[in-house]
């Protein structure tokens, strides 16, 4: 049984009152100034000097809209002081004083050196890409430099090959036409025409030409054309014809360009962008990826060769894993032999199969000899037309490939002429093509004389 807890006296309890009423005063005194401000606002809101400046309004013309114009101050202090905070925010957190912000990887990532290039993306297409600066002027085209590449770092149109000379093995020309192998998984097999018949399309839009007898045939192609208008303007006009000028397939105005290009006598190819090795590297719009499906591979191979007419061939945009998919290139190749057309292998990769391929199938192929400019500087381009010359006087054959760039314009316009003087003659790739195929035709007759 517990025990009740005896009442408080009457004493006890004012005591106890008098504790909480003292308590209750040292709270409300440590809020007295509260009190005092809302007493203070209330008195100020019904002083009519208050009661005036917040019944004023501003009329705002272009929103037809009246504003209160204490309330409308009051508003854009606040957005001042909001951004004032945000742009302090971020310059603690980015620990920079400038608009530019430069990302940095983490420590256990360290930066590697990656091929800078050209984004060759819609947003780029019909436009003046940047031109590599030159070495030897490192202040050259500062104006031209893309956003977020510091001048003088070189630009690439071209994924950099790795052998920029490539000399033909003696026996090249006699390979034989094998049929496919097993190698070609799903692909259907085309029909083997080896000659594409007595008049296929590459040679219907050949241009006319005769080179004279026996001289070292050189033919110098000009990819990425298209893109950059200024310069692939300056290729066809300033240069000696013929070059094989090989345009973009999601360059501008195809069909007027290629048309003024051939009037001035050079030869048309199609540029077909292909997967490139590096993911630090963009080879344009509807480029063609080993990972897609077949039926996709095709349909931008043919996209890509509707996009004007009058050309003798293709070659590859980079391509320097897509030109090792032994699959992906036999799909590729027999869309451009159905029609016709020729393949030159610009050779991105020491490892294509794009020759091999084209043996297999019996069509018309050819492969890139020497890349002229690699490094964006007359000096350089120079020297491996020298590289050009020395196999052509050695093998009678070769091809060059080169892009639309200053150094280049500028080396090319004095060199053909020189070069002719020198007894060599620079011919459209279709005149090395129809040699092979009168080399091959011969050899076989020697064979077999029956």
């Amino acid at each position: 049984m517990t025990r009740k807890p005896a009442p408080l006296s009457a004493k006890s309890r004012l005591a106890k009152r008098t504790v909480a009423k003292h308590k209750a005063r040292k709270v409300a005194a440590r809020f007295a100034w509260l009190r005092k401000g809302v007493l203070l606002v209330m008195q100020m809101w019904h002083h009519p000097v208050v009661r005036r400046a917040f019944a004023k309004t501003i009329w705002v013309p272009k929103l037809n809209v009246e504003l209160p114009l204490v309330a409308t101050a009051a508003f854009v202090g606040f957005l001042v002081l909001a951004s004032g905070l945000g742009y302090m925010g971020a310059k603690t957190l980015f620990g920079t004083s400038g608009t530019h912000i430069s990302l940095q990887l983490p420590p256990q990532l360290p930066a590697k050196p990656a091929q800078t290039v050209i984004q060759q993306t819609h947003g780029l297409r019909g436009v003046i890409l940047p031109e590599p600066p030159e070495a030897s002027e490192p202040s050259a085209l500062v104006s031209n430099v893309a956003p977020g590449n510091t001048p003088g770092t070189p630009l690439a149109y071209e994924e950099k090959a790795l052998d920029e000379v490539y000399e033909p093995s003696p026996h090249t020309d006699n390979a034989k036409t094998q049929p496919p192998g097993n190698e070609l998984g799903s692909v259907t097999p085309v029909p083997h025409e080896p000659n594409l018949g007595p008049q296929p399309l590459w040679l219907k839009n050949a241009i006319a030409f005769t080179p004279l007898e026996g001289l070292p045939m050189i033919a110098i192609v000009i990819d990425d054309m298209g893109v950059d208008r200024k310069r692939s303007e300056h290729m066809w006009e300033d240069i000696p014809a013929p070059l094989t000028l090989s345009f973009m397939t999601y360059a501008h105005d195809l069909d007027e360009q290629t048309q003024a290009a051939r009037a001035r006598g050079h030869e048309l190819m199609l540029h077909m962008p292909m997967e490139p090795s590096s993911v630090t590297i963009d080879a344009g719009p509807n480029v063609l990826m080993t990972t897609m499906p077949d039926t996709e591979i095709r349909n931008l191979a043919n996209w890509g060769m509707d996009r004007f007419a009058g050309f003798i061939g293709v070659n590859n945009h980079m391509g320097s894993h897509f030109t090792e998919d032994s699959h992906a290139m036999h799909i590729v190749l027999q869309e451009i032999q159905k029609r016709g057309l020729l393949y030159l292998d610009s050779r991105t990769s020491s490892h294509t199969v794009g020759p091999k391929v084209a043996r297999e199938l019996g069509m018309a192929a050819l492969e890139r000899n020497v890349f002229l400019d690699n490094d964006n500087v007359p000096a350089k381009v120079l020297n491996q037309l020298q590289e050009v010359e020395r196999l052509a006087r050695q093998h009678g054959r070769v091809i060059a490939i080169g892009h639309p760039r200053d150094a280049t314009i500028r080396v090319l316009k004095e060199w053909i002429p020189e070069a002719r003087a020198r007894g060599l003659a620079i011919v459209p790739i279709s005149t090395l093509m129809k040699d092979r195929l009168k080399r091959q035709a011969a050899k076989r007759l020697v064979q077999n004389p029956g």
